[in-house]
């Protein structure tokens, strides 16, 4: 494949997308904090067919298929921090600004989708990635260690990202004594029920909802907190 799609767009043949998947998995295994490296690993291992598993579900939501059809994006451009930060203290929007606020960060922090071959499949990707901190807000799990594989566990049910999966699987291994007894006998029970039972994450208009409470929002996605 040689043609770009979009601005972003690095065209791989298959058998580049497959090396590229393999090193950057071998990168982001060995030092999570490589960003760039969980990015490539997710695109390159997320398949046409589970991507377009993800998109269909979306579709068949109501919600979801106003998503695919109008594209909306989570950024600098389009979020207005200071509105956030105004809102009352339990508010989606007020917990998103206070989650910025804390990690230092940005909407537009995280890196730009890169290997995506199919347009429609670029959306589901971004949203995927855009909307991952609304996640943590939601289950209320931190960015420690812990919250993150609790979250990967979370994704990796609901959406079947291979790159959720191993990151709950090599995520659980690194953890400490302390914190994989309490991921295993606290957190992943927890979190299994509520990623089954929960309504399609990708398919949640979350920039619509920001003036509401969090628990308001916690009950209409059927999320009972920890």
């Amino acid at each position: 494949m040689s043609t770009k799609l979009y601005n972003t767009h690095v065209p791989l043949t298959p058998i580049s997308k497959v090396l590229m998947g393999i090193g950057s998995a071998a990168a982001a295994i060995t030092d999570p904090r490589r960003g760039d490296m969980v990015a490539a690993m997710g695109e390159t291992t997320a398949i046409s067919p589970i991507l377009e598993n993800l998109r269909k579900r979306m579709e068949s939501d109501v919600t979801g298929r106003k998503l695919l059809q109008n594209k909306p994006r989570i950024s600098n451009e389009t979020i207005n921090r200071e509105y956030l930060s105004s809102l009352p203290e339990n508010t989606l929007g007020k917990k998103y600004a206070q989650f910025l606020d804390t990690l230092k960060t940005s909407p537009d922090a995280r890196p730009a989708v890169k290997y995506i071959d199919n347009l429609e499949h670029l959306y589901v990707m971004q949203r995927y990635r855009e909307t991952h901190d609304f996640t943590h807000i939601a289950l209320e799990q931190k960015t420690n260690m812990l919250g993150e594989v609790t979250v990967k566990y979370f994704e990796a049910i609901q959406f079947g990202l291979p790159m959720c999966i191993s990151g709950g699987i090599f995520g659980a291994a690194r953890l400490l004594t302390k914190n994989r007894r309490e991921l295993l006998e606290i957190n992943l029970p927890w979190v299994i029920e509520q990623a089954q039972n929960a309504r399609f994450f990708l398919a949640f208009d979350w920039e619509n909802h920001f003036d509401k409470s969090l628990e308001s929002i916690q009950k209409e996605l059927n999320i009972k907190p920890l």
